[in-house]
């Protein structure tokens, strides 16, 4: 019995023995279980990080990979957020981890995708515990196309290094993220890696420049009527059922002020009076707001006009907020998990005990030209200063078995619900069918709202399990 006690105690303080790990050799290993979808689920936690280069310029990549031992051919998946130099926490810590952060503390989370992949977070350089080898080669990494190179490689590399090239692989961005992952995407395709599934949350998808972007547009009404909706901004009758109204609004949109949207100038005066008219109604704005020759509102001009006489402005991610809300209590949190549950000492967070990178102010939006007109998109609210590559539909038609799931939150300023059924509706051939659409009752953090928080888990997790 002592014996056995000695030997226990020994086996502690030398850790996990090599031929029993899960993890990569050189990654902090630890053992956790959480009640996932009903059950009690034993999972392996592995932090650690992966070299990648981009010319001459060097960095390591961390990761925080969770994984269910004993089960090699699992599929796998591999997350991040936006930004740019945005780290993973958000779809780590709110929505999809084993162990999220719920008030002041972590709990188990119910609706995790580890109940049917393997998942695999990642920091991008520059965010989180990654890092380039100096600071002056960091910047070789703050832009889209050398981004996609560094995660693609870092993508295969995993793959190798964990012994995991037969897993069916996934991959799921948010924001800016969905770029990323369809950059990705292709280009793992391009190196003859199949990929299983892509999810593109809150970043619509990216299929280059817009040639007629007029139906997107006028369908982005429809996000703006909720928005009004739900802060009480409409008349009386069309407050009293928001399904109806939103159908009604929607109908409209694209029936009539797509077409006005794209010849404004062949309207006469008695038709653009009225579809001015219509478009304050259906925003809850005073129509002296709203510009008669463009006969449009942008984002960022319906965010500071709805509630502009009560001197608030918006939210960019959730219209229905006026607020920011602060995190420091959750970073906290989160840098406790992974010194104590996790054992990571290594290295520091930034943005949490390190100062953050001004990735974003130095990225190279280098993936196609910026325009005067993108730049003006831009500024209004519509996105990033240059346009995507169309990287998704080239993957999908380069892999057959692509498969594509997009999630929407209907009060997200920056993406649409119908927006997205339009644009993928136009496209041609087979591709429809291979995108399933998801539209959520939040905003761009959409699983923040708690009506929504378990229906997108199950979701996001039954697209992976089924996507690969």
């Amino acid at each position: 019995m002592i014996r056995r006690a000695l030997a226990i105690m020994v086996l502690m303080a030398i850790g996990t023995p090599a031929a029993a790990r899960t993890c990569a050799a050189d990654a902090v290993e630890s053992r956790h279980s959480a009640d996932i979808a009903g059950k009690r689920l034993a999972y392996v936690a592995c932090v650690g990080a992966i070299p990648v280069r981009v010319g001459a310029a060097e960095a390591r990549i961390v990761y925080t990979a969770y994984l269910v031992p004993g089960r090699p051919h699992r599929p796998l998946s591999f997350v991040w957020n936006g930004g740019p130099g945005a780290d993973s926490r958000t779809l780590h810590f709110h929505a999809i981890g084993p162990r999220v952060i719920r008030g002041s503390a972590l709990a188990d989370n119910p609706a995790s995708p580890l109940r049917t992949t393997d998942l695999v977070f990642v920091d991008p350089v520059g965010t989180g515990f990654s890092r380039a080898a100096t600071p002056a080669q960091a910047t070789a990494f703050y832009g889209t196309v050398a981004d996609i190179a560094a995660t693609a490689a870092f993508v295969r590399d995993f793959r190798i290094r964990y012994r995991r090239t037969a897993s069916p692989l996934a991959l799921v961005g948010e924001s800016f993220g969905t770029w990323r992952a369809s950059g990705v995407a292709e280009a793992l395709v391009d190196q003859r890696i199949p990929v299983a599934g892509v999810a593109l949350i809150s970043g619509g998808i990216p299929l280059g420049e817009e040639q007629h972007g007029e139906r997107r547009r006028a369908l982005s009404l429809v996000n703006r009527a909720a928005t009004a909706f739900a802060l009480g901004k409409l008349s009386p009758e069309l407050q009293r059922d928001e399904a109806a109204t939103l159908a009604e609004v929607q109908r409209w949109a694209d029936a009539t002020y797509a077409p006005a949207l794209a010849n404004p100038d062949a309207l006469d005066a008695t038709r653009r009076a009225a579809i001015v008219a219509a478009l304050a109604r259906y925003q809850g704005l005073d129509p002296d707001t709203i510009d008669p020759k463009t006969l449009w509102v942008s984002p960022r001009d319906f965010r500071t006009r709805l509630l502009g006489r009560e001197g608030k402005t918006l939210g960019i991610f959730d219209m229905r907020q006026s607020t920011k809300s602060d995190t420091a209590g959750e970073d906290a949190v989160a840098l406790a998990y992974y010194r104590t549950d996790l054992g990571y000492t290594a290295d520091r967070y930034a943005g949490i005990d390190a100062p953050a990178a001004d990735v974003g102010g130095q990225w190279r939006y280098d993936q196609s030209p910026v325009t005067k007109a993108s730049l003006a998109r831009a500024m209004a609210g519509e996105g990033p200063p240059s346009a995507s590559q169309p990287w998704i539909q080239r993957a999908m038609a380069k892999d057959p078995h692509l498969r594509v799931w997009v999630a929407t939150g209907l009060y997200d300023s920056l993406n649409s619900c119908a927006g997205n059924a339009a644009t993928v509706a136009a496209l041609p051939a087979d591709l429809p069918r291979r995108f399933t659409l998801r539209c959520y009752a939040g905003g761009h953090m959409m699983y923040e709202d708690p009506r929504e928080t378990d229906r997108f888990g199950n979701e996001l997790a039954a697209f992976l399990d089924d996507g690969a």
